[in-house]
Protein backbone atom coordinates (compact mmCIF):
# COMPACT_ATOMS: atom_id res chain seq x y z
CA UNK A 1 0.00 0.00 0.00
CA UNK A 2 1.46 3.53 -0.76
CA UNK A 3 2.47 5.80 2.17
CA UNK A 4 1.71 9.65 1.19
CA UNK A 5 5.38 11.50 1.90
CA UNK A 6 4.68 14.11 0.36
CA UNK A 7 1.38 16.22 -1.54
CA UNK A 8 1.41 19.72 -2.63
CA UNK A 9 -1.14 22.14 -5.01
CA UNK A 10 1.03 22.48 -7.56
CA UNK A 11 -0.94 24.53 -10.52
CA UNK A 12 -4.26 24.92 -12.11
CA UNK A 13 -5.11 25.29 -15.24
CA UNK A 14 -8.48 26.22 -17.75
CA UNK A 15 -7.60 23.94 -20.22
CA UNK A 16 -4.63 21.06 -20.77
CA UNK A 17 -1.81 22.18 -21.69
CA UNK A 18 2.09 21.80 -21.48
CA UNK A 19 3.04 22.44 -17.81
CA UNK A 20 6.40 22.04 -15.69
CA UNK A 21 6.77 18.42 -14.76
CA UNK A 22 4.46 16.81 -17.08
CA UNK A 23 4.65 13.14 -17.91
CA UNK A 24 4.74 11.69 -14.63
CA UNK A 25 1.25 9.45 -14.40
CA UNK A 26 -1.92 11.04 -13.70
CA UNK A 27 -4.82 9.93 -11.78
CA UNK A 28 -8.09 12.45 -12.18
CA UNK A 29 -10.83 12.80 -9.44
CA UNK A 30 -14.41 13.12 -11.51
CA UNK A 31 -17.27 13.93 -9.99
CA UNK A 32 -20.84 15.92 -9.72
CA UNK A 33 -20.66 19.02 -8.10
CA UNK A 34 -20.12 19.04 -4.57
CA UNK A 35 -19.74 15.07 -4.32
CA UNK A 36 -16.98 15.28 -1.70
CA UNK A 37 -13.51 15.62 -4.47
CA UNK A 38 -12.11 17.92 -2.22
CA UNK A 39 -12.95 16.13 1.38
CA UNK A 40 -11.16 13.12 -0.57
CA UNK A 41 -8.17 14.45 -1.70
CA UNK A 42 -7.39 15.95 1.81
CA UNK A 43 -8.40 12.57 3.34
CA UNK A 44 -6.32 10.27 1.29
CA UNK A 45 -3.07 12.52 0.92
CA UNK A 46 -3.72 13.08 4.53
CA UNK A 47 -3.36 16.98 4.21
CA UNK A 48 -6.42 18.73 5.77
CA UNK A 49 -5.67 21.95 4.26
CA UNK A 50 -5.07 20.63 1.07
CA UNK A 51 -7.27 21.47 -1.35
CA UNK A 52 -10.25 24.30 -0.75
CA UNK A 53 -13.78 22.50 0.76
CA UNK A 54 -16.62 24.85 0.11
CA UNK A 55 -20.36 24.28 0.69
CA UNK A 56 -21.64 26.49 -2.40
CA UNK A 57 -21.42 23.39 -5.23
CA UNK A 58 -19.59 24.30 -8.53
CA UNK A 59 -16.61 25.69 -6.71
CA UNK A 60 -13.80 23.49 -8.32
CA UNK A 61 -13.91 25.85 -11.71
CA UNK A 62 -10.13 24.96 -13.23
CA UNK A 63 -7.96 21.60 -13.23
CA UNK A 64 -6.32 21.28 -10.43
CA UNK A 65 -2.98 19.46 -10.03
CA UNK A 66 -1.33 17.64 -6.98
CA UNK A 67 2.03 16.18 -6.78
CA UNK A 68 2.05 13.21 -4.89
CA UNK A 69 5.64 12.08 -3.50
CA UNK A 70 7.54 13.25 -6.74
CA UNK A 71 5.46 10.35 -8.37
CA UNK A 72 2.78 11.02 -9.76
CA UNK A 73 -0.15 13.84 -10.40
CA UNK A 74 -3.78 13.72 -8.48
CA UNK A 75 -5.65 15.68 -10.78
CA UNK A 76 -9.20 17.21 -9.88
CA UNK A 77 -11.42 18.13 -12.44
CA UNK A 78 -14.54 20.50 -12.42
CA UNK A 79 -17.69 19.76 -10.88
CA UNK A 80 -20.26 18.47 -13.22
CA UNK A 81 -24.00 18.77 -13.00
CA UNK A 82 -24.26 21.99 -11.04
CA UNK A 83 -27.86 23.29 -12.79
CA UNK A 84 -27.79 26.82 -10.91
CA UNK A 85 -24.49 27.73 -13.19
CA UNK A 86 -24.96 29.73 -16.26
CA UNK A 87 -25.27 27.28 -19.07
CA UNK A 88 -22.70 29.35 -20.63
CA UNK A 89 -20.37 28.54 -17.65
CA UNK A 90 -21.34 24.73 -17.34
CA UNK A 91 -20.34 24.34 -21.38
CA UNK A 92 -16.78 25.82 -20.36
CA UNK A 93 -16.50 23.10 -17.35
CA UNK A 94 -17.68 20.26 -19.66
CA UNK A 95 -14.82 21.33 -22.49
CA UNK A 96 -12.54 21.92 -19.58
CA UNK A 97 -13.33 17.98 -18.59
CA UNK A 98 -13.57 16.81 -22.09
CA UNK A 99 -10.66 18.55 -23.16
CA UNK A 100 -8.24 16.79 -20.09
CA UNK A 101 -9.70 13.43 -20.32
CA UNK A 102 -9.22 13.50 -24.47
CA UNK A 103 -6.47 14.92 -24.46
CA UNK A 104 -3.86 13.66 -21.54
CA UNK A 105 -1.06 11.00 -22.75
CA UNK A 106 -0.60 10.40 -18.72
CA UNK A 107 -3.63 9.61 -17.65
CA UNK A 108 -3.79 6.09 -15.71
CA UNK A 109 -7.19 5.96 -14.32
CA UNK A 110 -10.26 7.94 -13.33
CA UNK A 111 -12.06 8.07 -9.85
CA UNK A 112 -15.68 8.65 -10.67
CA UNK A 113 -17.04 9.74 -7.56
CA UNK A 114 -20.40 9.47 -6.88
CA UNK A 115 -22.71 10.04 -3.74
CA UNK A 116 -23.53 6.88 -1.88
CA UNK A 117 -26.50 8.45 -0.60
CA UNK A 118 -28.36 8.76 -4.17
CA UNK A 119 -29.19 7.13 -6.75
CA UNK A 120 -26.40 7.92 -9.77
CA UNK A 121 -27.69 10.78 -11.73
CA UNK A 122 -28.00 11.05 -15.70
CA UNK A 123 -24.75 13.29 -15.59
CA UNK A 124 -22.99 10.33 -13.97
CA UNK A 125 -24.08 8.04 -16.15
CA UNK A 126 -23.22 9.97 -19.28
CA UNK A 127 -19.13 10.28 -17.47
CA UNK A 128 -19.14 6.89 -17.28
CA UNK A 129 -20.32 5.98 -21.32
CA UNK A 130 -18.22 8.77 -22.19
CA UNK A 131 -15.05 6.81 -19.82
CA UNK A 132 -16.00 3.54 -21.47
CA UNK A 133 -16.27 5.23 -24.96
CA UNK A 134 -12.63 6.45 -25.14
CA UNK A 135 -11.44 2.88 -23.29
CA UNK A 136 -10.47 5.18 -20.37
CA UNK A 137 -9.90 3.11 -17.07
CA UNK A 138 -11.99 3.77 -14.19
CA UNK A 139 -13.36 3.06 -10.46
CA UNK A 140 -16.63 4.04 -9.31
CA UNK A 141 -15.84 5.99 -5.53
CA UNK A 142 -19.16 5.88 -3.44
CA UNK A 143 -18.56 8.94 -1.12
CA UNK A 144 -20.09 10.08 2.00
CA UNK A 145 -20.19 6.23 3.22
CA UNK A 146 -20.28 7.48 6.70
CA UNK A 147 -23.79 8.97 6.41
CA UNK A 148 -24.96 5.45 5.83
CA UNK A 149 -25.38 2.39 8.07
CA UNK A 150 -23.71 -0.77 6.85
CA UNK A 151 -27.01 -2.12 6.08
CA UNK A 152 -27.82 0.74 3.75
CA UNK A 153 -24.68 0.81 2.41
CA UNK A 154 -25.56 -3.02 1.62
CA UNK A 155 -28.67 -1.24 0.11
CA UNK A 156 -27.32 1.47 -2.39
CA UNK A 157 -24.33 -0.19 -3.86
CA UNK A 158 -26.47 -2.58 -6.38
CA UNK A 159 -28.47 0.88 -7.09
CA UNK A 160 -24.80 2.45 -8.20
CA UNK A 161 -23.75 -1.04 -10.24
CA UNK A 162 -27.06 -1.05 -11.79
CA UNK A 163 -27.26 2.39 -13.12
CA UNK A 164 -23.88 2.17 -13.58
CA UNK A 165 -23.48 -0.88 -15.37
CA UNK A 166 -20.83 -1.69 -12.90
CA UNK A 167 -19.86 -4.73 -10.67
CA UNK A 168 -20.15 -4.94 -6.74
CA UNK A 169 -16.43 -5.19 -6.15
CA UNK A 170 -15.45 -2.74 -8.83
CA UNK A 171 -17.08 0.42 -5.98
CA UNK A 172 -14.99 1.75 -3.46
CA UNK A 173 -17.39 2.75 -0.91
CA UNK A 174 -15.51 5.98 0.62
CA UNK A 175 -15.74 8.31 3.88
CA UNK A 176 -13.49 11.35 4.22
CA UNK A 177 -14.50 11.64 8.02
CA UNK A 178 -13.98 7.76 9.26
CA UNK A 179 -11.17 6.92 6.73
CA UNK A 180 -13.03 4.15 5.14
CA UNK A 181 -11.71 2.61 1.68
CA UNK A 182 -8.48 4.85 2.12
CA UNK A 183 -6.30 1.37 1.90
CA UNK A 184 -7.84 0.62 -1.08
CA UNK A 185 -7.53 3.99 -2.64
CA UNK A 186 -3.92 3.96 -2.04
CA UNK A 187 -3.49 0.57 -3.14
CA UNK A 188 -4.99 1.28 -6.01
CA UNK A 189 -2.57 4.39 -6.67
CA UNK A 190 0.08 2.24 -6.02
CA UNK A 191 -1.10 -0.23 -8.66
CA UNK A 192 -1.42 2.47 -11.15
CA UNK A 193 1.70 4.48 -10.79
CA UNK A 194 4.53 2.05 -10.04
CA UNK A 195 4.14 -0.17 -12.92
CA UNK A 196 7.47 1.15 -14.95
CA UNK A 197 8.63 3.41 -17.02
CA UNK A 198 7.24 2.02 -19.96
CA UNK A 199 3.85 2.17 -18.23
CA UNK A 200 4.12 5.58 -18.84
CA UNK A 201 4.69 6.00 -22.68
Amino acid sequence: MMTIRSAKFILSLDRLRPFPGQGLPEIAMAGKSNVGKSSMINSVLGNSKLARISSAPGKTRLINFFKVNDQFWLVDLPGYGFAKAPKAERDRWAAMIEGYLQGSEHLKRVLHLVDIRHEPTRDDQMMVEYLRHYDIPFTVVATKADKLSKAARGRSIPVICRTLAVQPWEVIPYSSEDGTGRERILELLETETTTGDDAHE
